[in-house]
């Protein structure tokens, strides 16, 4: 009989555990240091934007300070959702929708590729912007032009948008009424400036951008020489102005008469690079810092004979030196700039008619028939690479001078802009609402 009572009491704990264990069994009794532990695992910022929205307990646990600074510190400061690839039309069919398209960086992050369509675009959408920079997570834009018209259109100055895509919310910038008869060299987002707090923190609330444009030189005959404007988005909710930065002549800066022999070339360590024609090796520079132009003069052996498509200046890689690749012979060169003597070396080299033999797609004849092989882009990484004989290109690794096919790079002819997804003015939104 007490057998009995022992083995109905048991029975009655086990059940009663059981009904407590079932009834913990639900995400709202999971503790709030779990619960942390589970989010810090989430490797898509867009994901972790999403958790935060899905109620009020985990857009506190997530925007809590100290679970941000564990997540940078799992994960690092910039998550890297992907590449958007452009494409150029001086080497390739434009694409539908835009000239630009995402590339995700992960399978994970292909289950967020809908945030960063670009469908939210104003004015037609994304079919009516071509993308022109990219600076962690937020895009610059300009309004498409037409390409009939030839220059006098194609690098007209226009308006802009810079547009934040996990949080789908932009800002469009409008083009001066007085400006919008200049030629345009180039536009883009500054980095962040630690100083001022200008740049990133704000998102699309607090930015800043600079427009070089071209106009006739003041006192020389047949000249031109830059000019610039600085964008700079109100923190306060206003739209924030334009202001000129440079328009006086400057001493010593003079450019080619033609806009047409003036090209971007490169930007690296926090200067941009224009290659003028005809011009003995002479480079347009304006340092990001200062907002001051200046000619440099590279060494003979680099920039001769000059071809705008094959010379770019690259850097930002580990050892922060300033680097020119070249076309020559249908060699591809890597010339670097010893830090403080400023003398340049060549410090790498391939021939490119070798190195690609055996490659899918690859004809015998391609590199000998009509010239030098083109530069269609190039970073700190990679140099993307077309022959003149054919739309073939392919991709060279820098630090292995190797050639590879296989890469998504390679099928899109134009720069690539490294999206970095930082989840925190989306979380700002989230814990605000």
């Amino acid at each position: 009989m007490a057998r009995g009572r022992r083995r109905r009491r048991r029975q009655r704990r086990k059940r009663a555990s059981t009904k407590q264990l079932t009834a913990a069994a639900t995400v709202q009794d999971v503790p709030d240091h779990v619960l942390e532990m589970i989010l810090l695992r989430v490797d898509s910022s867009a994901c972790l934007v999403r958790a935060a929205a899905s109620c009020r307990r985990w857009r506190r646990v997530v925007a809590d300070a100290a679970f941000l600074h564990s997540f940078r510190t799992l994960h690092g400061a910039h998550r890297v959702a992907g590449a958007y690839h452009t494409v150029d039309p001086a080497y390739g069919r434009p694409l539908p929708g835009g000239n630009f398209v995402f590339v995700p960086s992960t399978p994970l992050a292909a289950g967020d590729s809908c945030c960063f369509a670009l469908d939210f675009l104003p004015y037609g959408g994304r079919d009516s912007w071509e993308l022109l920079d990219c600076r962690r997570d937020l895009l610059l834009l300009s309004k498409k032009r037409p390409r009939f018209g030839g220059v006098a259109t194609s690098r007209r100055f226009t308006d802009l948008v810079v547009c934040e895509p996990l949080t789908r919310r932009y800002q469009v910038i409008r083009c001066p009424a007085n400006l919008k008869f200049f030629m345009c060299l180039g536009v883009f987002l500054l980095d962040d400036d630690a100083a001022t707090g200008v740049g990133h923190a704000g998102g699309v609330s607090n930015f800043r951008v600079i427009a070089v444009l071209f106009d006739h030189h003041r006192w020389l005959d047949y000249r031109g020489m830059p000019m610039s404007m600085m964008f700079s988005s109100s923190g306060s909710g206003g739209d924030g102005t334009w202001q000129m930065v440079q328009w006086e002549t400057i001493d010593d800066v003079d450019l080619p008469h033609w806009i047409e022999h003036i090209t971007f070339v490169g930007r690296a360590n926090g200067r941009i690079y224009w290659g003028l024609e005809n011009e003995d090796g002479a480079t347009l520079v304006l340092d990001e810092s200062t907002t001051e132009f200046s000619i440099t003069m590279f060494p003979e052996n680099i920039w001769a004979p000059y071809d705008k498509y094959t010379f770019r200046v690259i850097g930002d890689g580990d050892d922060g030196a300033l680097r020119v690749v070249r076309v020559i012979n249908n060699d591809l060169k890597v010339f670097t700039q010893l830090a403080g003597a400023g003398e340049w070396v060549l410090e790498k080299t391939v021939s490119l008619p070798e190195a690609t033999r055996g490659q899918p797609g690859h004809e015998e004849g391609l590199f000998f028939q009509h010239g030098e092989a083109m530069i269609v882009a190039a970073s700190a990484a990679y140099v993307l690479v077309m022959p003149r004989e054919k739309a073939w290109m392919f991709s060279v690794e820098l630090d292995t001078m190797e050639v590879e096919r296989e890469h998504d790079r390679n099928w899109y002819p134009g720069p690539a802009y490294q999206y970095e997804s930082l989840p925190w003015p989306a979380l700002q939104v989230c814990t605000d609402g």
